[in-house]
């Protein structure tokens, strides 16, 4: 496996090197904030136009659409199932009670 180094006979070299490096990571990471930061205010000063615009004409907020499909929903025609009873008489394929099983673990 190859390794690339890098190294300098002056040490002041080096660390201008290290530093122009750490400097070049925290201008990029500058520029991405303010990329994100600039995005969020554009965001908002369009939104902020829209609701303006819309209040100047007199408009009033554009309700959220409804599902043609839920018009004719009743909640009183909702239909659940009825509640399972656990059978006390014992399984139905060999008529024994429920801890009758031959193969059950522990003292007989």
């Amino acid at each position: 496996m190859r390794v690339y180094t890098f190294s300098t006979r002056n040490r002041g070299l080096g660390l201008l090197a290290g530093l122009l490096l750490l400097g070049a990571g925290a201008a990029f990471l500058v520029v991405g904030v303010a990329l994100l930061a600039g995005l969020a205010v554009v965001g908002g000063v369009l939104g902020l136009g829209i609701m303006g615009y819309r209040m100047l004409r007199g408009q009033p907020a554009a309700p959220l659409p409804r599902s043609p499909s839920s018009a004719g929903l009743d909640p009183a025609l909702e239909v659940f199932a009825d509640p399972r009873a656990i059978d006390a008489s014992g399984d139905a394929r060999t008529g024994d009670g429920p801890n009758d099983d031959p193969r059950r673990i522990g003292p007989t």
